[in-house]
């Protein structure tokens, strides 16, 4: 029979870190904001292409049919992300909102970043409040709209209301059977700052 003790862990605890992993770890450090160093001196400049200008903000809202989230979502459409009930859902999708496929709309809404980096984001989900982007309630395919601004030009995100300008399309989405989405907008252009 063994007449070791089993160390405690208050006296693992109370031992000193070992040197080498001292060292290990003051290596990690210095990469982490090496590599912070460089990804600042070789940051491309934020893209604002995609911006609409404020002189140009009246002008553009009268070429483009102001729609609402309170018009696209006005009807139940598809099925809750959260029922696992099966049902397949209302896919009726009102004259009055077909109408609006193909035209040229200013939607007011919020980002949620799809395509995201250093330059700004190319592609966003566009919702109408900030409580149904990030850890809100599970949203219908008819609350949100999928935006890619054209040309492979980006913008700034921003957390207030912004005002995208574009083609409207109605397309169901589908995954795995389900609608994930209905509404998609090539963007020509994102107002910012004075979308009230």
């Amino acid at each position: 029979m063994s007449t070791h003790a089993m160390p405690s862990p208050v006296d693992n605890a109370a031992k000193p870190m070992p040197v080498r992993w001292a060292i290990v770890a003051g290596a990690g450090i210095g990469f982490v904001i090496l590599f912070a160093m460089r990804a600042a001196e070789n940051r491309e400049p934020l893209d604002t292409s995609a911006i609409v200008p404020v002189e140009q903000f009246e002008a553009m809202g009268r070429r483009y049919k102001q729609v609402s989230f309170s018009l696209l979502a006005s009807f139940d459409y598809g099925v809750r992300p959260d029922d696992d009930s099966g049902a397949a859902g209302n896919e009726v999708i009102p004259e009055e909102v077909l109408a609006l496929d193909g035209q040229r709309v200013g939607i007011v809404g919020f980002m949620l970043p799809v395509d995201f980096n250093g330059q700004g984001v190319n592609q966003f989900i566009l919702n109408a409040n900030m409580d149904m982007c990030y850890f809100g309630a599970p949203t219908l395919p008819n609350q949100f709209i999928t935006v890619t601004i054209t040309g492979g030009r980006r913008g700034p995100l921003v957390h207030t209301p912004v005002v995208v300008f574009g083609t409207l399309h109605i397309t169901p989405q589908r995954r795995n059977g389900r609608v994930v989405g209905l509404y998609r907008v090539d963007a020509d252009g994102i107002g910012t700052g004075a979308a009230s």
